[in-house]
C-alpha cells in the first residue's frame, strides 16, 4: 500500500492538474484584461498629464513675461510722480489739523524753502496724501507735469539731510519694485552686520 499510494496521487494531481490550470486561466483571465486595460489607461493619462505640465510651464512662462511688462509700464507710468515722507500738517491755534489739506502748497514750500528750487503750482500736475496723518505727519504723493522737473527735485533731496522734521523724498516705486528694493536693503544690513560688530574693510 505504501508504494501504491503515493503512486495513485500522482496520477490523480497529473489528471486534476490541467483542470485546475484551466478554471485558474479562466478565473484570472478577465482581471488581466482589467490590468492590461487600466494599464493601458494610465500610461495614457501619463502622457495626458505631460502634456499638461508642459502647457502649464509655457502658459507660466508667458505670463511672467505679461506680468513683467505690465510692471515697467506701470512703473513708467509713475517716471514723473515722488512721494515726500514725514510732512508735518498744518494746525490751527488750538493745535487742530487744518482741513482740506493744500497738499500742493506743502510740497511747493518744501521744494522751494528746503530744497532752494524755485517752482509754482504749475510745475505740478496733482498731489494728494498717501496713508493716515501720524503724529502730525503726512506722506505725500506728487505727479509733476515733467520728467526734468521730476528730476530737479529728485536730485535735490540731499538738501534735506538733517532736517529737523525728518522729510525725506522717495521714488513712486510698484510694489514689486519697493518689496525688491526692501529685500535689497534687509540683505545688505544683514551682510554689514556680524556678532561682533559691523564689518570694517582691511
Amino acid at each position: 500500500m505504501d508504494s501504491i499510494i503515493p503512486l495513485i496521487t500522482e496520477k490523480v494531481i497529473e489528471m486534476v492538474k490541467p483542470k485546475i490550470v484551466q478554471i485558474v486561466d479562466e478565473c484570472m483571465q478577465p482581471h488581466l484584461l482589467s490590468i492590461k486595460h487600466n494599464k493601458d489607461a494610465l500610461i495614457l493619462k501619463d502622457v495626458e498629464l505631460n502634456k499638461y505640465k508642459e502647457e502649464m510651464k509655457m502658459l507660466k512662462t508667458k505670463l511672467g513675461k505679461v506680468e513683467a511688462r505690465i510692471e515697467e509700464q506701470e512703473q513708467y507710468s509713475r517716471r514723473t510722480s515722488l512721494r515726500f515722507h514725514n510732512v508735518p500738517v498744518p494746525t490751527d491755534d488750538n493745535g487742530d489739523i487744518i482741513k482740506p489739506i493744500n497738499t500742493d502748497a506743502l510740497v511747493l514750500d518744501i521744494c522751494n524753502k528746503n530744497l532752494k528750487l524755485n517752482l509754482n503750482t504749475r510745475d505740478i500736475g496733482r498731489s494728494h496724501p498717501i496713508g493716515e496723518i501720524k503724529d502730525g505727519k503726512i506722506a505725500i504723493i506728487v505727479r509733476f507735469l515733467s520728467y526734468r522737473q521730476r528730476q530737479l527735485v529728485f536730485n535735490s533731496k540731499r538738501y534735506l539731510k538733517g532736517n529737523k522734521s525728518k522729510i525725506f523724498i522717495a521714488e513712486n516705486l510698484t510694489k514689486h519694485r519697493y518689496d525688491l528694493l526692501h529685500r535689497l536693503n534687509t540683505l545688505r544690513e544683514k551682510i554689514s552686520y556680524t556678532p561682533f560688530g559691523p564689518m570694517t574693510g582691511p
